[in-house]
């Protein structure tokens, strides 16, 4: 799957069919809702594994299954504030968290450097910015894979609410009250975006900077995996998307983490309710708005979805993805 001659073989495949029990939501919050940092003594020589996914790729979502299946925060190399309310280990990136949060895009894999103890840490002189993680050592990462097209879209429509609510540079396309308002009013990492907020030549250019990042964060993800020692797990959004399928990789994904304490079939399908948070991830019955912009409007022009696609295809085709919408691209 690594290297540039692997076969194709969709990511999203599993043996398995079973799905976890079903359970209620306040039986639920009863017994799994409550999360907390590792204390000293827990941690130990626990080594957080970097849960390192391409913007869009859904991380958010994916950190609070983690959290509720495990009942320990995820931490992130960040520290966004919006984040606070719904992943309090925001900004923590120690050993008291059960994963910590990096985009490729800022943490790739020339910013990591083997230690005499067979563990990774931060360049830090090449990214002071991330400072505050100095002392942090892993050996593993996580990864969470995403049709492409979907991701770019994910991740434009933030950075478009970024923009504007945060760095307060709104894009050229923001231009009217009634979009700076909408954009001020919903939350900055499962919004929606208003037609009026929206340019294709401003879509078209970001997305063309983004499809190349999301070509080259594989050669970056190949560069880690055949560094000694290094554990890496991927798993597909899609996959956890299904409730079959999500059972299965939220298994994988705790497995993975070698915490050294059993979770419960009962707690990973109610870290799947918890999670369920309309500030996790988008409410996709939005896009039926009229006045909202959807991703199939975002991509109906097939001459731009197949200059996308022949920026990916290649890594892409063989994670079992195609052209969006089942555009037919020569």
């Amino acid at each position: 799957m690594w290297g540039a001659d692997a076969q194709s073989v969709p990511l999203f495949q599993y043996a398995a069919t079973r799905a976890g029990p079903d359970v209620a939501l306040a039986a639920c919050s009863q017994k799994f809702g409550s999360r907390r940092f590792l204390s000293v003594e827990e941690s130990g020589s626990w080594l957080p594994p970097l849960l390192w996914t391409f913007p869009g790729a859904g991380n958010t979502w994916v950190r609070l299954l983690l959290d509720h299946a495990t009942g320990t925060y995820t931490g992130s190399i960040y520290g966004d504030p919006s984040l606070l309310p719904l992943l309090p280990g925001e900004g923590r990136c120690d050993r008291s968290v059960v994963a910590v949060k990096a985009h490729p895009t800022h943490i790739d894999s020339n910013d990591i450097l083997a230690t005499r103890n067979d563990v990774f840490r931060l360049n830090i002189t090449r990214k002071p910015q991330y400072v505050k993680c100095e002392d942090l050592r892993f050996n593993s990462a996580i990864i969470v894979v995403r049709d492409p097209f979907r991701s770019i879209w994910a991740e434009y429509k933030r950075y478009v609410n970024w923009r504007e609510v945060v760095a307060g540079r709104p894009t050229a396309a923001v231009d009217s009250s009634e979009c700076r308002m909408a954009l001020r009013n919903q939350p900055l990492h499962s919004g929606a975006l208003m037609r009026s907020c929206f340019s294709d030549h401003h879509f078209q250019g970001h997305a063309y900077h983004l499809a190349r990042s999301w070509k080259h964060t594989w050669y970056h993800y190949t560069r880690f995996h055949a560094m000694p020692h290094a554990r890496v797990l991927k798993v597909a959004y899609e996959d956890l998307q299904q409730p079959r399928q999500r059972h299965l990789v939220m298994r994988e994904m705790v497995s993975f983490l070698n915490l050294g304490r059993e979770i419960s079939d009962n707690a990973l399908a109610c870290a799947a309710k918890l999670a369920d948070n309309p500030n996790s991830h988008r409410d996709l019955s939005m896009e039926n708005d009229a006045q909202v912009m959807s991703i199939t409007d975002a991509y109906s022009n097939a001459s731009f979805v197949c200059s996308l696609w022949q920026v990916f295809k290649r890594k892409a085709s063989r994670l079992g993805y195609a052209a969006f919408g089942g555009t037919i691209c020569s």
